[in-house]
This record gives C-alpha cells, structure tokens and sequence, in this order.
C-alpha cells in the first residue's frame, strides 16, 4: 500500500512537469506574420528584368509563397517561374542581368549580402542578412522547354526556356547577431 501511494506521489508531480513543459514547448512557438516578412521578401520582383529579353511569342509565370511556424525561426519561402521564347545569345546576358538587379533590390532594402556566388552558366546564390531574417536568393540556370508544343515552330536562333528563382528566409526572434560566429549553419 505504500509503495502505491510513494508512486502516485512520485508520479503526480513528473505528469504535472510534462504537462507545464509541453504547454511551454506550444507557447514557444513563433508564427508566420507580415512582421517576420522582411522588405526584400515582400518586395523582389525579377519580371521587368525578363521582359527585358523575352521574345513576343507567348509567356506565362508563376509565383509561389508559404512559411510556416517554428520553434527558434519562421520560415518563408517564396518563389518564381517564368516559361518565356528567348534568343539563345539572350542567355548570358539575362542571367547576368538578373544577377545585378537582385543586388541592387538587396542593397535598396537594406540588406548585408554575407556570400555570393555562381556564374552566368549555373546559376547564382546570394546569402544575405536583413533586420532578424537570414535568407538566400537562387538564379537556376536556364532550362529548355522541350514538351511546349506550337502550331508553328520557333525561327531559327530561339528557345522556350525556364527561368527559374527561390528565396528563402528565416526569421528570428532575437536581432543580437553578435558571438553567434559564423551564420553560415543558420543558412537557408
């Protein structure tokens, strides 16, 4: 009979501190809001960069958002794609294109770029910090449209092609960046 009672005793309290530890667990978790977008999320907008170079044979694109809550961060994730007839000496130069203008969109909405990389063949990377986010910007290289079907077929020197960018970005609670070393294991 005692040793029922020295349990229970002993149980009683264990129960109450997983229960106190799973409602504390539930409250530490941060929400996707407008506030843990940060400007360069809401803002970045290749198009006027591919208008630049698309030819005028049809074009479609899409944009995709999504974040979710978490426990130290909240993730976002964001991206486009751009299904466009370009001239094949067009390539390069809108890659490089895309690259200079997500700079400069970085730099006007205040944003540290920590890494860039990548070339006008393979595409590019840029690792940046802005306010409480981490994030990362991808330029995929360009890829060829081979299932597009056309009443008529392209002339001579043009391509359906894909151009294809994502953004992601974590978002912290804290804003002391300092003793953290290295952000690079915080990397999206």
């Amino acid at each position: 009979m005692k040793s029922h009672r020295l349990a229970i005793a002993l149980f009683v309290p264990v129960l109450l501190a997983c229960m106190v530890g799973s409602v504390a667990c539930h409250f530490s978790l941060y929400y996707p809001t407008p506030e843990t977008e940060s400007a360069f999320l809401k803002s970045y907008t290749p198009e006027h960069v591919i208008d630049r170079f698309r030819e005028n044979w049809g074009s479609s694109h899409s944009r995709s958002f999504g974040s979710s809550a978490g426990r130290d961060f909240v993730p976002h994730n964001a991206g486009f794609e751009f299904d466009v007839v370009l001239r094949r000496e067009s390539w390069m130069p809108l890659l490089n294109a895309l690259r200079d203008d997500a700079l400069q969109q970085l730099a006007s909405n205040g944003a540290e770029v920590l890494n860039q990389s990548g070339d006008s063949q393979d595409g590019f990377r840029f690792d940046y910090k802005l306010n409480q986010s981490i994030g990362s910007l991808r330029i995929s290289p360009l890829a060829i449209h081979s299932h597009i079907r056309r009443n008529m077929p392209l002339p001579l020197g043009l391509e359906d092609v894909t151009v294809k960018i994502e953004q992601t970005e974590k978002w912290f609670p804290k804003t002391d960046w300092h003793g953290w070393g290295s952000l690079s294991h915080y990397r999206t």
